[in-house]
C-alpha cells in the first residue's frame, strides 16, 4: 500500500516479512495497554447512539493515546512499524483491512477476527502481539 501524503511505501507477506520503501518493519515491544497507541475508527453506518459511545469511550480509556488515522489499511501499517501498538474497530469491512494485515503479519503483528452483523464485516483486534 502506498501513503502518497508521506511518499511511503508498506508491503508485507504474512509470515514472510514486511517492509517499509524496502527496510524491514517489526512492531513495536510495548507490553502495557496504559504505554500503547491505540488506532481505531467508526465505520460507516455504524451505531452511534449515546450508550454505544460512552462503552467505547470507556473500553479506550486504557490507552496512553488514541488516533484515528482515517484509513484502516494505513492505522494497521503504523502498527507493523511500530508507531502505533494496537489497532481495533467493529463492523470494519475485509476489504478495508486485508492489505494492512498481510503487512502486519508479516511484521509479526497479531490479529483476532470475527465476523460483525453486516455482510463482509469484522471485529477486528490487531496488535504488535504483546498487548
Amino acid at each position: 500500500m502506498h501513503d502518497f501524503n508521506r511518499g511511503e511505501k508498506f508491503s508485507g507477506i504474512a509470515g514472510e516479512g514486511a517492509w517499509l520503501n524496502d527496510a524491514p518493519l517489526k512492531t513495536s515491544a510495548v507490553a502495557d495497554q496504559a504505554e500503547a497507541v491505540l488506532c481505531t475508527g467508526f465505520p460507516a453506518g455504524g451505531d452511534f447512539a449515546g450508550e454505544r459511545i460512552a462503552g467505547f469511550v470507556e473500553a479506550i480509556r486504557v490507552y496512553r493515546k488514541v488516533r484515528l488515522l482515517g484509513s484502516a489499511a494505513l492505522s494497521l501499517a503504523y502498527v507493523a512499524a511500530g508507531r502505533a501498538d494496537a489497532y481495533e474497530e467493529r463492523g470494519i469491512m475485509l476489504w478495508d483491512i486485508a492489505g494492512g494485515l498481510a503487512v502486519l503479519l508479516g511484521a509479526g503483528g497479531r490479529m483476532d477476527m470475527s465476523p460483525a452483523k453486516k455482510l463482509n464485516s469484522y471485529r477486528l483486534f490487531a496488535s504488535n502481539g504483546r498487548l
